[in-house]
């Protein structure tokens, strides 16, 4: 009689999908993402665009050297009397007047300004550490769950091979006459769902391999594998209380700083209706007045210029009320991202500490899972259980094993959850 190779099933992990050519470890996984990814890319112009509006706020501080100039035509002839006669005066006109301009004092609006752009190139390199832990976790997420669906599409497909070798068993002593036709549809049942749950795991199974292959640039369907195994136990990190973390966090820094951007948002407001006081020197280049000959002369001038806004209609004190309300905003905001970051660390670690006690639970029943299918199935052979009581250690056995597989998922997403909410960058 025909016995199914239940002791085989201790390898099943072991097999890889007959796809699956390229073997790529974590590290090197999570190195290609970064390299590639657009979104890093984007915080790095976005870093390096701040950092040239920093340098352009600081011209502000020195004189600005620029000329104005026109030019005309008349279409009709002119003429002007010079006392004695009348002559024709020339047709042309023109002015060119260069400039030297220094800023004294703009009610503070240029050191306003600059401060608030070196806020801003602070922010934009927050932003850039904020998007590297999004990404690296993105990374380590799809690296995870195409470890795990390979993991069970090995176990789908031995699943299968089961049921069939069963099936094969049951249809040659239903030939023999030893069994009734009600096992034999049983099994034929089952291997039809056997079969049904192979391919609803190969379509997830090739998702997950588009998600793992297109956030490093390659074609969405190269075969590709993972080396570490979704079994493979992970370090846990060291548990941290949330207000440690809020002084390394980029999205907690981001917020606190968001509140320096906006007190100068204030003040930039402010200075808009303070007296402005700037100095200069000029110079005018242009024909006498009438032109009678084309002759051109030289002048040139000194001056002080002051602008104090007087009146204007309560405007002063609807733009700083507006500013002021962005201000408490941010204030508000930086209390809420603590918030938000002290229920993302303990959530994680929540989750870290449950998938931890559901490992040890899987496993344990993955080896009783085991046993109890290889004892059913040899009672079943020498006549001792129905073929039900097969089909259930069967189906005990692809529970077991998608628990335990489920369970290591949930882990090592969640210690990588932890580290993005705690602020870990990757090293």
């Amino acid at each position: 009689m025909k016995f199914l190779p239940i002791f085989c099933l201790l390898g099943a992990l072991s097999v890889r999908p007959a796809s699956a050519q390229t073997a790529v470890p974590l590290d090197e996984y999570r190195r290609q993402v970064l390299e590639y990814s657009h979104t890093l890319k984007q915080a790095e112009q976005s870093v390096q665009a701040a950092h040239e509006t920093m340098r352009e706020r600081q011209t502000g501080f020195l004189p600005r050297l620029s000329v104005d100039g026109d030019f005309s035509v008349n279409f009709k002839s002119r003429y002007a009397s010079d006392g004695e006669s009348e002559k024709l005066l020339r047709p042309y006109s023109f002015s060119l007047q260069p400039a030297l301009v220094q800023s004294v004092y703009l009610g503070g609006s240029v050191r306003d300004a600059y401060r608030q752009s070196e806020v801003g190139y602070d922010l934009s390199q927050l932003r850039q550490q904020q998007a590297l832990l999004e990404v690296a976790y993105l990374a380590e997420y799809n690296y995870w769950n195409l470890a795990s669906n390979e993991a069970l599409l090995r176990v789908s497909t031995r699943y299968e091979e089961i049921v069939r070798a069963m099936y094969d068993i049951v249809k040659t002593r239903f030939d023999d006459g030893y069994v009734a036709k009600t096992d034999l549809l049983m099994i034929q049942t089952r291997l039809r769902e056997a079969e049904f749950s192979r391919i609803r795991v190969e379509n997830l199974y090739r998702v997950s391999l588009q998600n793992f292959n297109i956030l490093t640039g390659a074609e969405p369907d190269l075969p590709r594998s993972v080396s570490d195994s979704i079994m493979q136990p992970v370090v846990l990190p060291d548990r941290v209380t949330p207000e440690e973390t809020f002084d390394r966090h980029p999205e907690y820094r981001m917020a606190h700083r968001q509140i320096d951007y906006r007190r100068y948002g204030v003040r930039l407001v402010e200075s808009r209706f303070h007296p402005q006081l700037t100095a200069g020197v000029q110079g005018m280049w242009n024909p006498k007045t009438p032109n009678f000959n084309g002759r051109t002369e030289l002048d040139g001038l000194t001056f002080l210029r002051l602008s104090v806004p007087i009146f204007h209609w309560g405007e002063r004190r609807h733009a700083v009320a507006s500013a002021r309300a962005d201000l408490r905003s941010a204030e508000y905001a930086l209390a809420q991202t603590a918030d938000d970051l002290t229920l993302g660390i303990s959530t994680a670690w929540t989750q870290i500490m449950e998938a931890s006690i559901q490992i040890d639970i899987s496993e344990a029943n993955l080896e009783v899972a085991r046993e109890n299918l290889s004892l059913n199935t040899f009672s079943y052979n020498e006549g001792l259980l129905t073929i039900l009581d097969v089909i259930s250690a069967q189906l005990s056995w692809l529970q077991a094993y998608t628990n335990a597989i489920t369970a290591n998922f949930n882990e090592k997403v969640a210690v990588a959850a932890y580290r993005k909410a705690a602020g870990i960058l990757p090293r």
